[in-house]
C-alpha cells in the first residue's frame, strides 16, 4: 500500500524583504512571529506578528509587502474570536515603512485598522 503524502495546510511563502520587516516589527512591540492560530485543532490561520497581555492575545500586526489582508483572513480572524469569546486589534503595517526607520519610531504607522470584537 502507497502512502500519499500530505500537502501541509500553509506553504511558507515570503521574500526576505517581508521576512526582515517582521523580525524588526516584532522587536519594535515585543511579540511574536508566525503564530498559528487554530479552529476545531486545525491551523486556521498564521499571523506575522502577534502581541499578548498575559495569555490573551492583544494585537495582531500583518506586515504588507505585495498584498493586503485577505477578506477570508478577516472573516477566519473573526470565527476564532467568536469561538473563543475573544477580541483584539489588527493593524495592517508597510513592510515599506518598517525598513526605511532607522530607529524604533514613537508610533507604529499603520495602513489599516480591523477591531476583530465579538460582542458588538
Amino acid at each position: 500500500m502507497k502512502k500519499t503524502k500530505q500537502k501541509p495546510p500553509f506553504e511558507k511563502n515570503e521574500t526576505g524583504y517581508h521576512e526582515a520587516a517582521k523580525k524588526i516589527l516584532c522587536k519594535w512591540v515585543s511579540g511574536k512571529t508566525e503564530v498559528p492560530f487554530y479552529v476545531e485543532s486545525k491551523i486556521a490561520f498564521v499571523c506575522d506578528v502577534v502581541t499578548f497581555d498575559e495569555n490573551r492575545v492583544k494585537d495582531v500586526y500583518e506586515v504588507v509587502y505585495s498584498h493586503p489582508i485577505t477578506g477570508r483572513k478577516l472573516g477566519l480572524m473573526q470565527a476564532y474570536a467568536y469561538i473563543n469569546g475573544t477580541g483584539f486589534s489588527v493593524f495592517e503595517v508597510s513592510a515599506d515603512w518598517v525598513l526605511k526607520q532607522t530607529r524604533k519610531p514613537e508610533r507604529i504607522e499603520t495602513i489599516e485598522l480591523y477591531e476583530i470584537n465579538p460582542i458588538k
